[in-house]
């Protein structure tokens, strides 16, 4: 027999900091700006907090036509490049075993099997970390394959992300029907497509931003883990606001690769880790956007539920937008 060789091994040390009782990190510190401790000492529901009822129920408010959009993708449609596999959709029974002579009752019975981020999802908090700690100060040593993510779980949305959501299309903005992959989106931008569609961001809002990537990719195009997206200069602005969710038609939100002199990754451990800020991937936003082109109104009433997966670090989840 060959000989196979050892996988390589990376040395590792006990690190110096020490966890508490509650799972986190003693002295660490946050990066700038940052929501830690905003909402308490043990909280683990970061900005899904700034939805409140108050906001909800004048979000409802903007219902005006009652026209309503999916923003999700269909899952186990087109598998979008990346590393995690597909959606695989199984049946155990179908009335066709019946029909074709098997004995029994016609009925069908399915199954699916999927990466939680796979699709149309929300990014949990528990999902990236920096420097070993994440959202509050908590421990990544929480998030076990074993047990899954010990603090900070997605069942802590659970009730739903639901209030005012504002639409900035981008790609419209510039005469382009998807921006070029590696395209960045700083705050300078994201300020004149506000001022261009006579709209504003505010405390508790969801942030919507078309870059045109998804239908690209569905018409058959590759990005090769190239995308344009947010740039984590962006990360000021949207803590200024108040904003509760940043969702985009990308796979990451955030640009790749990273601007230069930005770490990889750089916005979702901004977002992630020091604000809280629940981040939305892979919203199909096509069809919203030409309704709010034809109307002028770039604002809508939004709601999208999260599956209660105990300890899960992301959510398939179906966003609906409802003028």
């Amino acid at each position: 027999m060959r000989d196979v060789p050892d996988p390589p091994l990376r040395p590792w040390d006990p690190p110096a900091y020490r966890v508490d009782e509650l799972g986190k990190v003693v002295d660490a510190a946050p990066g700038t700006p940052n929501n830690w401790d905003r909402w308490g000492a043990e909280d683990q529901r970061g900005t899904f907090n700034l939805f409140t009822p108050e906001r909800i129920a004048a979000a409802a408010a903007l219902i005006r036509t009652g026209k309503r959009f999916s923003l999700g993708m269909p899952i186990a449609g087109p598998p979008m490049p990346g590393f995690r596999s597909p959606p695989m959709h199984l049946f155990s029974a179908s009335t066709a075993d019946i029909v074709l002579g098997e004995k029994g009752i016609q009925y069908s019975d399915d199954y699916i099997v999927m990466a939680l981020q796979g699709s149309t999802q929300l990014d949990g908090l528990a999902h990236v970390g920096g420097k070993d700690v994440l959202y509050n100060g908590y421990w990544a040593g929480l998030v076990t394959s074993r047990s899954g993510a010990r603090r900070l779980g997605t069942h802590h949305q659970a009730d739903g992300v639901v209030g005012r959501a504002v639409l900035l299309d981008v790609a419209r903005h510039l005469g382009v029907d998807a921006l070029d992959v590696g395209f960045a989106i700083g705050p300078d931008l994201l300020d004149e497509v506000c001022s261009a569609e006579g709209v504003s961001v505010g405390a508790g809002d969801v942030l919507l931003v078309r870059t045109g990537l998804l239908g690209w990719l569905l018409a058959g195009n590759t990005a090769d883990r190239t995308e344009p997206g947010l740039s984590p200069r962006c990360i000021p602005w949207l803590a200024e606001r108040d904003v509760a969710m940043v969702a985009t038609d990308t796979l990451s939100v955030e640009v790749l690769p990273p601007e230069p002199g930005q770490p990889p990754l750089g916005l979702h451990v901004k977002a992630l880790c020091d604000l809280g800020l629940l981040l939305g991937e892979l919203l199909d936003l096509d069809e919203l956007a030409e309704d709010c082109a034809a109307d002028g109104v770039y604002e809508c009433f939004f709601v999208a539920s999260v599956l209660p997966v105990v300890n899960a670090v992301g959510s398939p989840i179906n966003p609906i937008a409802i003028k």
